[in-house]
């Protein structure tokens, strides 16, 4: 009794087109785990002079802001509005001291920065209608304004962490 292999038909292109494709997929994970792209993501600071002047400043806006009780514990309205309207006067002055550091050399760098604080401003401006609109309806609802199809506190808060500005977060 002879064994023999039995030819199951299997066209050679097909097993060459397989190959190729192992190949394919293997090397692309060798390049993905041996030359992985730059560690840096686009949004971090080369230039640490603002986010370490600017990590101080929030900082020291945060611990004015511990002071108050936090808006969503705030039952009453009009007291949640007195809170949040008082909370902007600090962040308020939090970006204008923001405002006044000196912006890295690099244009792209500085215009970085000046996106942030525009950012930033816009959702203080959110918090501001929401204060007003408490004053005259108890059920108003904080709204937050939309940029690039989420939430504009997403990107102030990426560049933030990125740039290791942990207490400028919204």
């Amino acid at each position: 009794v002879g064994i023999g292999l039995k030819t199951t038909g299997v066209n050679h292109d097909v097993l060459v087109l397989a190959l190729l494709a192992v190949l394919l997929i293997a090397g692309l994970w060798g390049w993905a785990l041996f030359f992985p792209p730059s560690e840096t993501p686009p949004a971090t600071l080369k230039d640490r002079s603002f986010p370490e002047a600017a990590e101080a400043i929030c900082t020291n806006a945060a611990g004015q802001l511990s002071q108050f009780p936090k808006a969503y514990a705030t039952p009453n309205p009009i007291e949640r509005a007195d809170v949040v309207a008082n909370s902007d006067v600090i962040l308020y002055a939090m970006l204008d001291q923001l405002s006044a550091l000196a912006l890295p050399s690099d244009a792209n760098e500085a215009s970085n920065i000046t996106e942030w604080l525009g950012d930033w401003r816009t959702y203080v401006g959110d918090r501001e209608a929401y204060a007003a609109a408490l004053r005259t309806d108890p059920d108003a609802r904080f709204y937050v304004s939309v940029k690039e199809r989420q939430q504009i506190s997403k990107p102030i808060d990426f560049f933030a962490t990125m740039n290791k500005m942990y207490n400028c977060v919204t």
